[in-house]
């Protein structure tokens, strides 16, 4: 692969968030001229590394993102904003649409416009792809059982459809520092939190549903090898690995000396009892990988979390 894309000044958007805000360090320690933007509906400043220049600004809206646009020249753009739970996508499609779909749509318009000359757009691999039985590949056929996993998949065709230089990366479950425990895809999280509090977790369905979970510092690395890369790729980002909902429990509770207190719940709409993907492409480039064992991750989840 040939470098193409060298440290410029990058947009990432989202970049108060918790994957977005990873994104922003690291590139900041690549020596990119970092910018984010984020409406702050859900980020927060906090997040967002001092060394970065954050523009308050919506996706959705043409103005705001002019203004963005207007204010510096941005060689490389990171879209990492998104409406992300999936049970509100099933109650307010509209909503998830027009974050989603609309306003990653009005990101790449303006970004042709302004000649960026790499996009790299953070999908969704569990739920584009549905149900796996067996692990995902980026040839298996999309089959998503949720308004945010359908949006997620025309943003993409709109990304491959734009005539910017892309990379694509579809993650499985990311976890690690920063993370909202109120987030729902922030399944782990939300087990910390609750664990370390000595309060219930609650289990949506029998807690047998499979989860590929990914820590966000190989994500972050997935992000910067899109950005070296000239090709115009599509990569999963994941373990690899299947891990029950209730064994992530447990694993927790080992790590933080706590015996989970288990409350099923009904199951949510959109759910997905299996959600498996194969890195082998990603992993084929020998730039990226091994990706780290789930029992690391958790280690260094709380630790960090016990810093705070």
């Amino acid at each position: 692969m040939t470098a193409e894309t060298r440290p410029g000044r990058v947009l990432v958007t989202g970049g108060a968030g918790f994957i977005g805000s990873h994104v922003a360090e690291a590139l900041l320690r690549d020596g990119w001229d970092t910018h984010v933007l984020d409406s702050l509906a859900t980020g927060s400043v906090t997040n967002v590394p001092p060394d970065a220049r954050l523009h308050v600004a919506d996706i959705r809206s043409a103005d705001e993102l002019g203004a963005t646009f207007r204010s510096a020249p941005f060689d490389a753009i990171v879209h990492c904003a998104a409406q992300t739970s999936v049970e509100r996508s099933m109650k307010d499609p509209d909503l998830d649409r027009d974050v989603n779909v609309t306003g990653t749509r009005s990101l790449l318009q303006a970004a042709k416009a302004s000649d960026v000359r790499r996009f790299v757009f953070i999908s969704s691999g569990g739920a584009i792809y549905g149900e796996t039985a067996e692990p995902a590949t980026e040839l298996s056929v999309p089959a998503p059982r949720s308004f945010y996993g359908m949006h997620k998949y025309v943003g993409e065709e709109f990304v491959r459809a734009s005539g910017v230089s892309y990379g694509i990366i579809r993650p499985s479950n990311v976890y690690g520092p920063r993370q909202r425990a109120d987030a729902e895809g922030g399944v782990l999280a939300i087990f910390c939190e609750r664990l370390a509090a000595g309060l219930p977790i609650d289990v949506h369905g029998d807690g047998s549903q499979v989860r590929d979970f990914v820590y966000v510092a190989d994500l972050v690395d997935s992000v910067r090898l899109a950005l070296s890369t000239s090709e115009d790729v599509l990569w999963n980002v994941s373990s690899g690995v299947a891990t029950s909902v209730l064994e992530a429990a447990h694993a927790i509770g080992r790590e933080l000396g706590a015996e989970p207190q288990l409350r099923f719940r009904p199951r949510r709409a959109g759910d997905i009892e299996s959600s498996l993907l194969s890195p082998a492409r990603i992993l084929a480039t020998g730039e990226w990988g091994p990706p780290l064992p789930l029992v690391t991750g958790l280690q260094r989840l709380t630790a960090e979390n016990a810093r705070v």
